[in-house]
């Protein structure tokens, strides 16, 4: 609980007003597909990632401070010795992050580029079945996630493009999350 604590007045200092720059107010939705890798993607198959995002503090024209939460989901099933299990994996996350921004010209039209880097508390659930027996384990980490992406303006407020972004929750545990992203900036 100490730990979700933390991070939320962390991802709160990120977006609060009390620092001299100018508010953003950009808001995201993000929906893609989350593959698993480290030791548990050997074992766990891809599943659905959903996000939101929050741009509230710009720096400068390029440099902004904002907040992401995410939520990934894997299930699958196998055999062992001939006994069969399923199992579902859950994550979530939040993860203030900092992250700098680029217009670009594409030929008479304009979109623009950014990357991201941040730091944050992320939650894990992993519950496994065998012969009619479940059980199921949870844990936090903090980890640290690293991104990229394009946006296309959709008039004045509005963005659509895409976002990649690798997520490392725990040693044996990392996510490759390409999304689609929709952004309103109010």
């Amino acid at each position: 609980m100490k730990k979700v604590i933390i991070a939320l007045l962390v991802l709160t200092a990120c977006g609060s007003a009390v620092f001299a720059g100018e508010m953003q107010k950009e808001g995201s939705v993000l929906l893609g597909y989350a593959m698993p890798g480290g030791d548990v993607g050997d074992t766990v198959d891809g599943g659905v990632a959903f996000g939101f995002d929050y741009d509230g503090y710009k720096i400068n024209d390029m440099w902004s401070i904002g907040g992401t939460f995410l939520y990934t989901s894997g299930s699958g099933d196998g055999t062992v010795l001939g006994v069969n299990y399923d199992y579902d994996v859950k994550t979530w996350g939040l993860t203030p992050y900092a992250k700098y921004s680029k217009e670009v010209d594409l030929g008479g039209s304009k979109a623009t580029v950014f990357g991201l880097a941040g730091l944050g508390l992320y939650g894990v659930t992993a519950e496994a079945s065998v012969l009619g027996t479940t059980v199921e384990a949870s844990d936090s980490e903090f980890g640290f996630n690293l991104g990229g992406g394009i946006m296309f303006p959709m008039g004045d407020k509005m963005k659509l493009g895409a976002d990649v972004r690798y997520h490392m929750v725990a040693s044996d545990l990392s996510y490759f999350i390409p999304a689609v992203k929709f952004t309103y900036s109010f």
